[in-house]
């Protein structure tokens, strides 16, 4: 692999559209007393790979306190964070918190790297413990467990504070995020420090070869699939996990898998129909494919047996490392269709847990700072992402990424289309059971209306627990 191709494969670390987009709010006015917070609401269960349920309307209605914030630092202060960085992605972050600190001497940052393995159910305990770190990263949709917990810190008091506050924040940072906040209340709870989702993947030698060029559409892609198909006798398209990349396909054409006003299933509709039987008619034209037990398309695509998928910017890395020398790979936006620009955001985030005044200030004065220009852009150029904020995608030196690694081209591309799944109550179940009706249909084990009456039973069951 070249040199440049070894700097370009830094990886790159899914979610459904919410609804309005919140109103930017002053900072709270100064009491001298905290009121008491209104009961907590029913725990929500961390799940399976990080996927924790959450309430929609509950975070809405959670009480926030008038407490005054604290603005200055008055003595030392150690802050620590838990986070599931690791490698070269460690090394970064570790070298971040020195910088801070040397510009800080009066805070310490302690990082804590936590496997994978239980992750959420240990934030959780440490949440209904009121013992949490002051700082935790997770996927967006666990944050809202933690929330009804009351364990976390709306991040509105120090935003638009006029001494600590971040400036032009509404400005500065990707309004995809937006999304996020509506089911807290349009209360920014959590922030990433850069942006991520899906992206089409290929073969770039191969379509080179054929003359052909990446889908900017879904109608395009059976052509584009056939063409592979027919190169190398086999499926030549697929995507990474089938059921997100299909809740993109259908938020694109208007229509929804939830609608969470009425709480009520959409994912069997007539538009939702129509998208199933799409890629149904395309793995029945052996253009298509499911992943199957290859689990990853990364060695079918690498060894030829794939020659293009939708799958997670994240992938990239290892798909670098898998494909070598072998071929280019490429990798393009994710294809749009119909009147709804739509990506998933997926994205871990940082939150601040609640402790005392001056650990809070100084928690948001280290993510301020992970989000400062120069920080954020080369955060960006280590993760192969796009950076959160606006300011930092326009340094020169996120710039000349852009110009080496391809992934984080299409990413920046479709930076206007960004947005996240709707984190309430029942998510992890409602996605599971539309996952295995997909599956039944696209492998003929059930017919289309059979399978989706039982998912929606399901999901019905789970969104109204």
């Amino acid at each position: 692999m070249s040199k440049l191709r070894r700097i370009a494969a830094l990886g790159l670390t899914a979610v459904l559209l919410g609804g309005c987009v919140p109103q930017k709010v002053a900072a709270p006015e100064k009491a001298e007393e905290t009121k008491a917070e209104e009961a907590k609401t029913e725990e929500s269960q961390a799940k399976n790979e990080g996927e924790n349920e959450g309430t929609n309307e509950t975070a809405a209605t959670e009480a926030e306190t008038d407490a005054a914030i604290a603005t200055e630092i008055t003595g030392p202060v150690e802050i620590t964070i838990w986070h599931q960085y690791s490698d070269q992605y460690e090394v970064w972050f570790q070298k971040v918190a020195d910088e801070f600190h040397a510009k800080n001497p009066d805070i310490t940052v302690k990082l804590q790297y936590q496997p994978a393995d239980q992750y959420e159910a240990k934030v959780m305990a440490a949440a209904k413990a009121d013992d949490l770190p002051s700082m935790v990263h997770s996927a967006a949709a666990n944050m809202t467990s933690y929330i009804n917990e009351g364990a976390l810190v709306n991040m509105d008091d120090y935003i638009y504070d006029s001494t600590v506050g971040y400036e032009n924040f509404d400005e500065d940072i990707n309004s995809g995020l937006n999304q996020m906040y509506v089911p807290w209340g349009n209360k920014r709870y959590a922030m990433p420090l850069f942006l991520g989702g899906n992206v089409f993947f290929y073969n770039k030698t191969m379509f080179e070869e054929l003359g052909i060029e990446p889908p900017k559409t879904w109608s395009e892609v059976e052509a584009v699939a056939t063409a592979v198909s027919d190169k190398i006798g086999k499926p030549g398209f697929g995507f990474q996990i089938m059921v997100d990349g299909y809740m993109e396909v259908l938020t694109q054409a208007g229509g929804e898998v939830i609608d969470l006003d009425n709480k009520t299933i959409g994912f069997d509709s007539e538009t939702a129909r129509e998208k199933i039987t799409w890629y149904k008619d395309l793995i029945d034209k052996k253009v298509a494919r499911l992943v199957g037990d290859d689990k990853h398309f990364t060695n079918p695509f690498a060894n030829g047996d794939v020659g293009c998928y939708v799958a997670l910017s994240g992938n990239y890395g290892y798909l670098a490392t898998a494909v070598g020398d072998k071929f280019e790979l490429g990798a393009a936006p994710l294809p749009q269709e119909g009147p709804k620009k739509f990506v998933s955001l997926s994205e871990p985030v940082f939150a601040i847990a609640k402790t005392n005044p001056e650990e809070e200030l100084a928690s948001w004065m280290f993510l301020k700072y992970l989000l400062s220009p120069e920080v954020n852009a080369e955060c960006g150029t280590v993760f192969g992402a796009l950076p959160a904020s606006t300011a930092a995608m326009n340094e020169s030196v996120y710039q000349d990424f852009l110009k080496v690694n391809p992934v984080a081209a299409a990413v920046y591309e479709q930076r206007d289309s960004y947005g996240y799944m709707p984190t309430i109550a029942g998510w992890y179940e409602l996605r599971t059971s539309l996952d295995k009706a997909l599956e039944e249909i696209m492998l003929d084990i059930s017919d289309m209306d059979t399978a989706l009456a039982e998912a929606k039973k399901s999901a019905e069951a789970a969104i109204r627990k």
